[in-house]
């Protein structure tokens, strides 16, 4: 599953020199012409295909009229997140690179809104929970593997500065039994013990609450330069928002929090599905 599409990251930084070229008016050929590059290398770097050193993009900057500070540090900032690689790179070849996005959106991402309908989010799964839904997922992959990125793309959680989660969970999850009660005890204890984080709070969507929703998607809020995200969950993958369509997954979300019942009857119900196990 070798990666041959260019990384978000990549394309954004495309995306912006694009925009920052047409509103200066330049053509690729002309802009090409400036910074010493000929216009499909141009065309390239534009699609996020072709790297952009940092004289390229000082060069290009300069050419589009660009001198407000903050802009200028927000491009290099992109140019550089684009240029580096990652942990989760260490995983090319092994999964979609639509994951490998998804990793890099957690690792910059300061809030993450989460919805669930048919398991615990992936960040705050045990080792045997997630094992379970990924037997069940695909029996053929290589478990191990993924459960080993699974576990460690939860470091957001607990890193220096961690990402702040709100995971709406649907309570037939905390009901229904993966693998075995004892795995299914030890996920929901693991629940309870991460809202004592102070960064994640867990919601119970009732049962007899109709969502009008099909699937799981999730909301993140990156850091700066960076724009909103939103994904949402498929049997073929995950499917990434931009733009517009992520203010109607968050609208969708403040709906689905309203309904939700609040954090200390959460936890109150989540005590009750362990103990009935």
């Amino acid at each position: 599953m070798a990666r041959r599409e260019p990384t978000m990251r990549a394309v954004w930084l495309g995306r912006e020199l694009q925009q920052m070229r047409l509103g200066a008016g330049l053509s690729a050929k002309q802009i090409g012409n400036s910074i010493g590059r000929d216009q499909s290398t141009v065309s390239r770097m534009e699609d996020g295909r072709t790297p952009v050193s940092e004289r390229v993009l000082d060069r290009f900057l300069e050419e589009c009229g660009v001198v407000d500070p903050d802009r200028l540090a927000d491009m290099h900032c992109i140019r550089r997140d684009a240029a580096n690689s990652g942990w989760w790179d260490g995983y090319e070849g092994e999964v979609a690179g639509v994951l490998m996005d998804h990793t890099w959106v957690e690792s910059k991402a300061e809030i993450a809104r989460t919805f669930d309908l048919a398991h615990v989010p992936g960040l705050l799964q045990t080792p045997e929970y997630a094992h379970g839904v990924m037997s069940a997922v695909d029996p053929s992959a290589d478990l191990d593997r993924w459960i080993e990125l699974r576990m460690t793309r939860q470091h957001v959680l607990t890193k220096h500065q961690p990402m702040n989660l709100t995971a709406i969970i649907d309570h037939s999850v905390i009901r229904r039994q993966v693998s075995s009660p004892d795995v299914m005890r030890s996920q929901l204890d693991h629940l309870l013990k991460v809202t004592q984080l102070g960064n994640v709070d867990i919601r119970i969507l009732p049962m007899d609450h109709y969502c009008g929703v099909t699937g799981a998607f999730e909301v993140f809020t990156l850091l700066s330069p960076y724009p909103r995200v939103g994904y949402i969950a498929g049997t073929a993958g995950d499917v990434c928002i931009e733009g517009h369509a992520v203010e109607r997954l968050s609208v969708q979300f403040d709906r689905l929090l309203s309904a939700s019942v609040n954090a200390d009857d959460s936890l109150d119900l989540i005590v009750k599905e362990r103990n009935d196990l």
